[in-house]
């Protein structure tokens, strides 16, 4: 593994993986928070969910222009202090028994701005940092991380709340954002600014550059438009697939949650297999592939309820969280791997914000696809969708790139994914 003894870099992957299990804390405790002491419903919890993913949708293309205009580090410095001293006022409020629901809107608002700003600048600085060579091994070891988090963290956060209260669980979360922090201040590499003073402009052309660059770019282009309608397929399924393990296959919470727990565990043996199936199948071919099977996995899940029950949902849950990982790991490393550094910044929060936008969108679309056509009807065109989204790289440069950028032999001869794969931040 490269990046073993790649110090600076596994000061990152320490600090992310601490606070990846602390969000997961702050998951579950800010609505049990809003629920248990505060007495709110469906509605606040609602508001708190959707301060999760806004932030994203409206914030994130201006968090781009921040990332490529000063240093990516100190944005994410600022954020993790940020974060840390906002939920830090909940358990000291609810110490001085003043904690209100307004309180809670407003820290889970802050917290999904600044959570915007930081992952804008930490996935246009890791190029930087461990060179285009190593996102794919980078990328899928700061995914293992987050994948332990989604399979641990929870029932972590659920003891430690049930130890503790929700109010004094965040206060763990705050302190993960203190690890992060001080992981990133004994980071030795620095922003390397290769932008002359010539060519500053203003916010309003350097966006329409950024734009220009996420657009014009043949690779950047069809990896943009799969991703977001991916993205949207698969929101629609999960929107459904839960209801339709309740009301469909009339399962427990305790069955419907061990078919989590192993979708959990595969998510995290897809991360760790990925950069080797690649290698088998290449970059372009895997990217196509593993969107048509996650699509075609919502589409099975009404078969394999029919088939198996409980047991046949496990192993449609096992094959969605085996091949999501590997399609969102590698097109996070294509985008990082052929976008110039100088535009990193611009480029991936145009990116999360229509992603974001689309998970939103999608989770919208399965709910009233699921009232309207049936769960069983819902499920499928969530499927194909997903399917659409990973046939859409056909038609481009995308499907023939063979090797991440800093590979010996990218894309195919002659074709045209072969210049464009080989720009290098």
């Amino acid at each position: 593994m490269a990046l073993g003894r790649h110090s600076d870099f596994n000061r990152l992957w320490f600090g992310q993986t601490v606070s990846n299990f602390g969000d997961k804390i702050s998951l579950l405790a800010l609505p049990t928070l809003a629920v248990v002491v505060l007495d709110g419903g469906a509605l606040e919890v609602g508001v708190l969910g959707a301060l999760r993913f806004l932030p994203f949708l409206l914030l994130a293309p201006i968090a781009g222009l921040v990332a490529d205009r000063v240093s990516r580090r100190t944005v994410m410095i600022v954020a993790d202090l940020g974060r840390f001293l906002a939920l830090a006022t909940i358990p000291l409020a609810f110490a001085l028994d003043s904690v209100t629901m307004t309180h809670i809107f407003i820290v889970a608002g802050v917290t999904g701005c600044l959570t915007t700003f930081f992952e804008v600048s930490y996935q246009s600085w890791l190029p930087q940092l461990i060179g285009t060579e190593n996102l794919i091994e980078g990328n899928t070891k700061l995914q293992i991380s987050r994948s332990v988090a989604e399979a641990v963290g929870a029932g972590a956060g659920g003891a430690l709340i049930q130890l503790l209260g929700a109010a004094r669980a965040i206060t763990a979360d705050a302190f993960t954002f203190l690890v992060s922090l001080i992981a990133l201040l004994i980071i030795r590499h620095r922003d390397v600014r290769e932008r002359t003073e010539e060519r500053k402009a203003s916010a309003k052309a350097e966006m329409k550059e950024g734009m220009k660059t996420l657009f014009g770019n043949p690779v950047l282009r069809g990896l943009f438009t799969a991703n977001v309608v991916v993205n949207l397929g698969a929101a629609m399924g999960d929107a459904i697939l839960i209801v339709y393990a309740y009301k469909e296959l009339n399962l427990s919470p305790g069955q419907v949650g061990a078919a989590f727990a192993v979708m959990s565990v595969f998510v995290i043996v897809g991360a760790v297999l990925s950069e080797v199936v690649s290698k088998s199948l290449s970059v372009g071919r895997l990217l196509v592939i593993t969107a048509v099977v996650l699509g075609a996995g919502y589409i099975l899940v009404p078969t394999g309820g029919a088939v198996g029950g409980f047991v046949g949902l496990i192993v449609v849950q096992a094959i969605i969280g085996f091949v999501s990982p590997m399609f969102d790991i590698h097109v996070l490393s294509l985008v990082q791997g052929v976008t110039p550094n100088e535009q990193m910044g611009r480029v991936s929060g145009t990116a999360l914000s229509a992603v974001y936008g689309a998970l939103s969108l999608g989770y919208f679309a399965g709910g009233a696809l699921g009232e309207a056509i049936g769960l069983t009807g819902g499920l499928a065109v969530a499927g194909a969708v997903t399917i659409i989204g990973g046939l859409t790289l056909l038609s481009g440069p995308v499907a023939k790139i063979k090797e991440m950028p800093g590979g010996d032999d990218t894309a195919e001869e002659g074709s045209p994914a072969a210049d464009e794969a080989k720009i290098t931040a």
